[in-house]
């Protein structure tokens, strides 16, 4: 004899909206803005809104704001979380190394952080070092901390070291920029670049001779 299933029952079947609420409820800011970060490398910085993060995550744009409080709130923790990365990232390449070796493993891993992740870096550079927000003032400083150390292996300390930073981040960010153009695709980059980083780092050495 063939025996018929059980009817369902009403408690055991799944309410409308119920597999959209699981999804929901796995979101977390931390979920959010990881894929915020992903979604930068693939869409670039303009292209980041809620709604756009939302679709990607399945999901609609008023779920999200349950973690964050707007796409304001959103971009400058997808901002502190680049300068993080750039922080570990320069201090990894320059640790147990002084002089050309650090400046040259520094300016090598910085440009390839922004190949990899263009529109993060996008994200670095978007807003200014000195702007209104002094908790990004002071983590964009900090970031520059890792290749002020490596200056001090020169003899530079103080705003000497500061300034010199500078000009090294400026030449570095400059060439990555022009290769992002397509303006490096007529010469060989890395050949212009490998030369770019031992004038620069020569320059450090001149310019503590010329202190003292």
């Amino acid at each position: 004899m063939t025996t018929r299933p059980e009817p369902e029952s009403a408690a055991a079947r799944p309410r409308p909206g119920t597999r959209s609420s699981a999804r929901s409820n796995k979101l977390s800011r931390d979920v959010i803005v990881n894929a915020a970060l992903t979604f930068l490398d693939r869409e670039g910085w303009d292209g980041l809104t809620i709604n756009a993060l939302a679709t990607q995550l399945g999901t609609k744009g008023p779920s999200l704001y349950n973690h964050v409080h707007s796409l304001d709130d959103l971009r400058r923790t997808v901002r502190m979380h680049v300068v993080d990365d750039i922080l570990r990232m320069l201090s990894a390449a320059g640790q147990g190394r002084t002089r050309d070796d650090a400046v040259t493993a520094m300016a090598s891993a910085y440009r390839s952080y922004a190949h990899h992740h263009p529109g993060r870096y996008s994200a670095f550079t978007r807003m200014p070092l000195g702007g209104d927000d002094p908790e990004f003032t002071a983590a964009s400083h900090a970031a520059a901390a890792p290749v002020i150390e490596v200056l001090a292996s020169y003899g530079l300390d103080g705003d000497g070291a500061f300034y010199a930073s500078l000009e090294f981040w400026a030449a570095i960010h400059g060439f990555v920029l022009l290769e992002m153009t397509g303006v490096m695709d007529m010469v060989d980059a890395d050949v212009v670049f490998s030369d770019m980083v031992l004038r620069l780092a020569a320059g450090m050495a001149r310019r503590n001779e010329a202190d003292g």
